[in-house]
């Protein structure tokens, strides 16, 4: 594949089943077979010449401290995590030189502490508890929400929440909250302990939108300026919210602004922890792109932002809209007008500009601030197929044709969607992919070499076809095929996206 670099995740659950990681005279109380699991994929990665590149957290917290405390609600998670990662970095930093500490903080909190039931802990607003049990005849294991939890303290000067309680509203905030102090807490643990002698780099990757502002025939340059004003303003409370904090110490002010006395604040001391805690590198994961602009109410008017007395959770985006869709359906599927095709998963489309133009945002917001750039630290996409498609898609096309960017409408044919039935069509032949590839490449390309964005490196989600959160083994991310339900050795199958990405970082990656 000519990758130098591969990127992994440690399970904090497998190394630390009860979650809080200590040495007891001396020793580690470690799930040893575990650690010796990462020693063989790191060792295995260095005697092959492939860089590891480690993340400490990918959404996988040990269900104990749910229990114990409802995990990142309460702020001794940070602590907690802040001392499995001093374990990891004992352990293996004398062969990891780049540490990601948490992988898309967003999807985390938002996804499991509101949006859910897709992703644990299935925190949300839905009408009934969904109850995880060993037998589950009678449960309703398909939608709900979980009661279950362990006593919350959101902060050292909170009360303590009990135990198995309803979903409450601002947990989605909280988490956040928690959590990127957990990703500074165990920054600080590597800088002090083990930088200087490892010589490692240590960052955070997070993900989001890049913001387009919308755009339509017959709309004045009035209003598609404002539209600018408001992708920025929707890239702030997307990404913003979890990157400016890693670099600047702080939310960003809009958010502050916007989200009023629900917005909990970072004390001076965390402030100081939070400043430049990913100033090594930022990872971002981009997928799709979000089209941005003002609301207007039923009468075209403009819903006007939220007054300082209105500022809260609930007003903080009242006047806003960002969507890659102008409308949604039934299981979160997109209604067209799309921003670009529509791939393989509701919640994406193919727009290759975005790589760009969130490249432009970062490297414009937070001149100076990161010392070894940007690392694009998942990109990709499962390709149209029998759960998520739309072939065909006159009016998506239409609108993009009345713009004058017919181009961006990604208009496909029937034949492309995969079928099961048939790997040697699109699954190993995997078109759609291989162009969703080469746009996003080429605007990672013109970030470079035309803006000069300090950008280190490009990573592919995913190698192989992999458990997807929501939606198992059904949507393949993957550039390798395996069989998952008939083939109990689960060969590895190369697809034609493998052998292309292979040749593009060949081609355009700088080699030692």
């Amino acid at each position: 594949m000519n990758a130098n670099h591969y990127r992994f995740s440690i399970s904090w659950s497998r190394l630390f089943p009860d979650g809080q990681a200590r040495k007891v005279d001396g020793k580690w109380n470690v799930n040893e077979a575990g650690a010796e699991y990462y020693d063989m994929v790191i060792n295995t990665l260095i005697e092959n010449d492939i860089t590891p590149l480690a993340t400490l957290y990918h959404w996988d917290l040990p269900y104990a401290l749910h229990e114990k405390y409802g995990g990142w609600l309460d702020y001794h998670s940070q602590f907690d995590f802040a001392s499995y990662a001093e374990f990891c970095f004992e352990r293996y930093g004398d062969r990891v030189k780049g540490w990601i500490t948490i992988n898309e903080p967003w999807v985390n909190c938002v996804g499991g502490y509101k949006n859910g039931p897709g992703k644990a802990p299935y925190r949300c607003t839905g009408e009934a508890p969904r109850k995880l049990a060993n037998d589950t005849t009678g449960l309703d294991l398909e939608g709900g929400c979980s009661y279950e939890i362990g006593p919350s303290q959101y902060s050292k000067d909170s009360e303590v929440l009990p135990a198995n309680r309803p979903p409450q509203k601002l947990e989605d905030v909280w988490c956040s909250h928690n959590i990127l102090l957990g990703h500074a807490q165990a920054v600080k643990v590597y800088r002090d302990k083990f930088q200087k002698e490892q010589k490692g780099l240590i960052g955070i990757t997070i993900d989001g939108e890049a913001q387009i502002p919308w755009e339509e025939a017959g709309m004045s340059e009035e209003e598609y300026e404002n539209n600018k004003k408001y992708a920025n303003l929707a890239a702030e409370f997307r990404i913003g919210w979890y990157s400016d904090p890693p670099l600047t110490g702080d939310y960003p002010k809009s958010v502050k602004e916007r989200m009023g006395k629900d917005l909990p604040e970072f004390t001076e001391e965390e402030k100081k922890l939070l400043k430049g805690s990913s100033s090594d590198f930022l990872g971002w994961n981009t997928y799709t792109s979000h089209w941005a602009a003002q609301l207007k109410d039923e009468d075209g008017n403009l819903i006007p932002p939220p007054t300082a007395e209105e500022a809260s959770y609930d007003n903080s985006k009242k006047d806003m809209w960002d969507d890659n869709c102008k409308g949604r359906g039934e299981g979160w599927t997109c209604i067209p007008p799309t921003l670009g095709s529509q791939a393989g998963s509701s919640w994406n489309t193919l727009y290759g500009p975005t790589i760009r133009v969130g490249l432009n945002w970062f490297a414009d917001r937070y001149k100076g601030l990161i010392k070894n750039g940007i690392i694009i630290t998942e990109n990709g996409c499962a390709q149209p197929n029998y759960k998520v498609s739309r072939a065909k898609d006159q009016v998506t096309l239409d609108h993009w044709k009345s713009i004058g960017k017919e181009e961006y409408a990604g208009w496909y044919e029937e034949d492309i969607i995969e079928d099961e039935s048939n790997i040697e069509g699109t699954i190993l032949h995997d078109t759609y992919r291989i162009d969703w590839y080469k746009q996003y490449l080429e605007n990672l390309r013109l970030a470079y070499v035309e803006d000069g964005v300090d950008v280190r490196g490009y990573m592919a989600w995913s190698l192989i076809d992999n458990f997807e959160w929501e939606n198992g083994y059904e949507t393949r991310f993957g550039m390798t095929y395996i069989d998952f339900y008939n083939d109990k050795e689960l060969k590895r199958v190369p697809k034609d996206s493998l052998t292309f990405l292979g040749q593009w970082y060949l081609d355009n990656v700088e080699q030692e």
